[in-house]
C-alpha cells in the first residue's frame, strides 16, 4: 500500500510501476481478505467486529488508491491532492484497525502484554 501511494504521489507516476505495484498490493488484500474470513467464520465471536473493520477499512483505501491510479492513466489531476489527503486518512485508520485487532488477538490466546 505504502509502495502504491509512494508511486502515485509523483506529477507524472510511471504508470507501468504503479500498475505492478497495484497487482502486488491486490495479491496481498487477497490473503488478508482470505485470513479475515477465516477469522470471522472459524475464530472466536469477539474478534468477529475488529476483523470486520480491518476488512473495511482495507476496502476503503483499496477504493481511493484505485481511483487516483485511473485518474493517472486518464492524466486527471483534478482530484489528486483531495484523494491523497483521503488516501493519508484511510490508511491512518487502516493501521490503527490493524493494530486493534492485534490487541484482540493477543487477548484471545492469553498474550496480552
Amino acid at each position: 500500500m505504502d509502495a502504491v501511494l509512494d508511486a502515485l504521489r509523483s506529477d507524472e507516476p510511471e504508470l507501468p510501476c504503479v500498475d505492478e505495484e497495484i497487482r502486488r498490493f491486490i495479491a496481498l488484500a487477497r490473503e488478508v481478505h482470505r485470513a479475515a474470513e477465516v477469522v470471522i467464520l472459524e475464530g472466536p465471536a469477539s474478534l468477529v467486529k475488529v476483523t470486520e473493520r480491518v476488512v473495511d477499512a482495507s476496502s476503503g483505501l483499496s477504493e481511493v488508491m484505485r481511483r487516483l491510479a485511473d485518474n493517472a492513466r486518464a492524466g486527471d489531476v483534478t482530484r489528486k491532492a483531495e484523494d491523497m489527503a483521503l488516501a493519508a486518512e484511510r490508511e491512518r485508520g487502516l493501521y490503527q484497525e490493524v493494530r486493534a485487532f492485534r490487541l484482540a488477538a493477543r487477548g484471545v490466546i492469553g498474550n496480552a502484554a
